[in-house]
């Protein structure tokens, strides 16, 4: 194992400028979305009459944005394991550029489209490649005792965060900018994604040139001298424990991507907010992750035990969510984002620890890989859900539903025995 400042580094620097582009796409995605299905295709609007949408009082951009949303998430769902087992065998640096100039390729494709199809098309090919984070995270794991992994998930925590600070802040600068609309009132094409291709393909370059193969050749051998038949999934959930770790991060992240998939439409319905606003709006929730992640994890994981960590962030974030549809403009609204975004961190990072503590390292790869399906399983239902009721019954049915999705995440923790996750 390689505890290198330089791997850690290198890690942190390709999985910001990643998610920097993911940021970009989050806040633009469910508004261009809805734009696209205002014009339907012939077999949009059957599946519109199928589902009763397109009537009165419903909203049927809001499916169709969240079938973007469910697309790249079912696509990561199924690639992720894959691509963490290839890790463990061949080493985490080639999955990782490989994957990460897929998604620039994908990025590329949704910049230069204005039909739903390719859009579709675009998602599902950055999702097969979307499985990068996991790889970054066993890369992570390789450099760093099990003490340490609360901490160096921070990291990966703090990338994310700033992630979402920047990306969706330049998003809104981009989509506002002059430029901007020149290219798409005269081009038909979207600023935001040409500049998210380019850091994808950026941090393809990084991986290349700066980040050190963190697996060693031993631990690879005894990756590839493991028996390969079964699913990864199912070899994590022989472990002790892990099933509920994996239930509580599937509830976790679907109730969050409720909000995800729908916080634009939620603050434009509310507010009249459109894409430069909900832009800085994430960059907010980005801005609290940061805090978090780069800072105050340190200081949780001193005071609290991981199981501690995972249980207080699902209550934050399950009071939070409720609240939003109800809280007024600005401050009451804005002060909910502090236990979303702290809560969802907390979450998070004890999640991937205590999965990670549970596992030997040639094995971190698939555990990263399963962890990251299970959440892009969450990614799938809680867009589907959360698009789906907001379409039907609103705002406030959708972010109702997701602090219940939240409280039975919950319940499961709670039932985590310490021993077990000691």
């Amino acid at each position: 194992m390689q505890s290198s400042k330089r791997a850690r580094t290198a890690i942190f620097l390709t999985v910001f400028v990643d998610l920097l582009g993911f940021g970009i796409v989050i806040p633009i995605l469910p508004l261009y979305a809805k734009a696209i299905a205002d014009h339907p295709s012939p077999w949009m609007e059957s599946v519109n009459h199928f589902l009763g949408l397109g009537g009165g009082g419903t909203t049927p951009g809001a499916f169709w944005a969240g079938v973007g949303f469910l697309s790249f998430s079912l696509m990561q769902f199924i690639a992720s394991p894959i691509l963490g087992r290839i890790s463990d065998v061949s080493g985490r640096k080639p999955v990782l550029w490989m994957s990460l100039a897929g998604s620039a390729a994908g990025y590329l494709m949704l910049a230069l489209t204005s039909r739903f199809e390719w859009m579709l098309a675009a998602r599902i090919l950055d999702g097969i490649t979307g499985g990068n984070i996991s790889v970054a995270q066993a890369a992570m794991a390789d450099s760093s005792r099990p003490e340490e992994r609360s901490k160096v998930m921070g990291m990966i925590g703090a990338a994310f965060g700033l992630g979402f600070v920047l990306g969706p802040a330049l998003a809104g600068v981009l989509s506002g900018s002059a430029f901007g609309h020149h290219l798409l009132e005269t081009r038909g094409w979207h600023l935001p994604f040409f500049v998210a291709a380019g850091l994808s393909l950026t941090a393809s370059l990084m991986v290349l040139l700066w980040l050190p193969e963190t697996l060693t050749p031993e631990v690879r051998a005894r990756a590839r001298s493991h028996e390969s038949r079964g699913h990864a999934l199912v070899k994590a959930l022989k472990r002790p424990a892990m099933a509920k770790i994996l239930s509580v991060s599937l509830l976790a992240m679907a109730g969050f991507a409720m909000m995800e998939g729908t916080f634009a439409l939620l603050v434009h319905e509310r507010f009249g907010f459109r894409q430069r606003e909900v832009g800085f709006l994430f960059a907010g929730i980005g801005i609290l992750l940061v805090i978090y992640q780069g800072g105050l994890v340190r200081v949780v994981a001193k005071r609290l035990p991981e199981r501690g960590a995972l249980v207080a962030g699902l209550v934050l974030m399950g009071l939070a969510l409720p609240l939003m549809p109800y809280a007024a403009w600005m401050w009451p609204f804005l002060l909910l984002f502090i236990p979303l975004a702290w809560g969802s961190g907390m979450g998070n990072t004890a999640g991937s620890a205590l999965a990670s503590r549970l596992t030997p390292p040639e094995d971190q790869g698939s555990l990263f890989g399963v962890l990251n399906a299970t959440t892009g399983l969450g990614r799938i239902v809680g867009p589907a859900v959360g698009t789906f009721t907001f379409a039907r019954w609103g705002g406030a049915a959708t972010y109702t539903v997701a602090g219940l999705t939240l409280a039975l995440a919950l319940v499961l923790a709670l039932t985590l025995s310490p021993k077990v996750t000691r």
